[in-house]
């Protein structure tokens, strides 16, 4: 029974840290602004009973004052104890027309008076319910999404190629930075913290994930987030960027799939841009999707495909077949086996995703 309560606690505890690490798009405000609306607010409240009571002042009697009329301060004195349901007692409603009065508009000034008293308290409890009514439906369909540890440059641009491709693919950001996260809720859930953390991990599902794209900041921190993902999902696709080329293999046998140099593809880029500055612009346009020349591929269905479909203009440039990787001219490329992948470059007219081939 002990082990089964601290088991139940410690999920509970998890489940805290990760809701309060979820990060939802919404309108901010600065404190203290709200705090001043808010006294203000309850002034003009207080201002209106004080003014209500002083132009019926004839319709009141003040228990210590005789016969004598109320004066604005009596009128100040009874609207502040009246609002804040203190009520000594000592001023009340005498006509029928003071206590009508009374009923239909300073009743109802003083309820919204309370309200706006316990304000702040009842927006953080209704703040805190919208964020795990927003965070129960979104663990719900998080399934075969999509996860960005690290939602810098290389995060954000990695997203939007894998949306381009696809329109509702979901994903889920992850970062330390602030105004990472608040990039990531421009169209995506954001997560505060570490990927190298377990308990993020959890948060974002990355069990159920599909992919997890691991754009850190450092390689130390690439090779310590595909580990810990392996830890949580042995299946998932991990593709991982890092500076150095000499960390690849070390990214390769954490269990990363497929790991990018950013450094050195860069630096090619840059001295085909030197040498062949044409030809560079044909690269930056194949790593552009939707303009101009676009680079795909198709999933072979069945033995003995054709390399090229009729009725579509594209140019087939590889072969994958496993882990090699065929040219068009190798006489093992044809004919096609089932599972091979076709890598080819169409024109943004005639681009056809992988999804639609498929269908």
């Amino acid at each position: 029974m002990l082990r089964w309560l601290a088991r139940t606690s410690k999920k509970e505890q998890s489940s805290t840290i990760a809701g309060e690490r979820f990060r939802f798009a919404s309108i901010r405000q600065d404190p203290l602004v709200a705090i001043i609306q808010r006294v203000l607010l309850a002034i003009g409240l207080l201002l209106v009973v004080t003014m209500i009571t002083y132009i019926g002042r004839d319709g009141y009697v003040d228990a210590q004052g005789g016969d004598t009329p109320l004066t604005f301060i009596d009128s100040l004195y009874y609207a502040t104890v009246t609002i804040t349901t203190t009520g000594y007692g000592d001023i009340v409603p005498d006509t029928q027309t003071s206590r009508l009065v009374t009923t239909l508009v300073v009743t109802p000034l003083r309820v919204i008076f309370l309200i706006l008293l316990v304000g702040t308290t009842l927006q953080v409890l209704a703040d805190k319910s919208r964020i795990r009514f927003r965070r129960d439906r979104l663990e719900k369909k998080l399934r075969g999404h999509v996860v960005v540890c690290g939602f810098g440059v290389k995060g954000r641009a990695a997203l939007d190629y894998m949306r381009n491709h696809e329109d509702d693919c979901a994903a889920i950001a992850i970062d330390t930075s602030e105004e990472a996260l608040e990039a990531a809720t421009a169209g995506i859930t954001g997560i505060s913290g570490s990927a190298s953390d377990l308990e993020v991990l959890k948060a974002a599902n990355v069990d159920l994930a599909r992919t997890v794209i691991v754009a850190a900041s450092t390689d130390e921190q690439s090779v310590l987030i595909t580990l810990r993902v392996r830890e949580l999902n042995k299946t998932v696709t991990v593709v991982a960027s890092c500076r150095e080329e000499q960390n690849v293999e070390l990214l390769r046998r954490s269990g990363a799939d497929e790991v990018i140099v950013s450094s050195s593809s860069a630096g090619r880029i840059l001295g085909m841009a030197a040498e062949a500055p044409e030809a560079a612009r044909v690269v930056n346009d194949l790593l552009t999707f939707g303009d101009g020349l676009d680079i795909n591929e198709r999933l072979i269905l069945t033995d003995n495909e054709e390399l090229l479909r009729n009725g579509h203009a594209e140019t087939p440039i590889a072969v994958v077949r496993k882990d090699r990787i065929l040219r068009p001219a190798d006489e093992d490329c044809i004919p096609l086996q089932k599972g091979d992948l076709v890598i080819y470059i169409s024109s943004t007219e005639e681009t056809i995703t992988r999804a639609d081939v498929i269908r």
